[in-house]
């Protein structure tokens, strides 16, 4: 028996390969892992003009907070505003890439208004250091890309 390529047969094989071709691309694109910025983003964007209050009393400070990767930890140095005020804060360090590599510190420093958080539990690549506080009645707000090395 021989086998014999005709029109039906090169048609056929087109559609054949079509199909498993199509099957493929439905498997790997559910494979594919996506992960949102925010669970929750429509009620975040209707509170936005809060959060550029925020943004605007941190820029009325005397200094900008200034962060830097030293080694093996993240050095975060506040300006002399905060210092010996009540304070309550968080730095959220955020990985766009990776939500499972964000993490969250509470806001604490030395007398020299100095911060260190160790990067071992950071993976090498870009971060987006989201610092939150609230002082003297107000909300604060900073937020600075930052690339760890290892």
């Amino acid at each position: 028996m021989s086998f014999k390529f005709n029109w039906g047969t090169g048609i056929f094989m087109f559609i054949g390969l079509f199909l498993l071709s199509m099957v493929a691309l439905i498997y790997f694109s559910s494979q594919q892992r996506f992960d949102l910025v925010e669970t929750e983003y429509y009620p975040q964007s209707l509170e936005y003009q809060q959060q550029i209050d925020r943004i605007a009393n941190a820029r009325a400070l005397s200094g900008k907070i200034m962060i830097e990767q030293q080694q093996n930890e993240i050095v975060f140095t506040y300006p002399d505003d905060l210092k010996g005020k009540a304070i309550k804060g968080t730095v959220h360090m955020f990985r766009p890439s990776d939500q499972y590599a964000d993490f969250t510190d509470s806001l604490r420093f030395d007398t020299t208004m100095v911060q260190r958080i160790s990067t071992e539990r950071m993976d090498a690549g870009k971060y987006i250091a989201k610092i939150t506080w609230k002082m003297d009645g107000k909300e604060y707000y900073h937020e600075e890309n930052l690339r760890i090395v290892k």
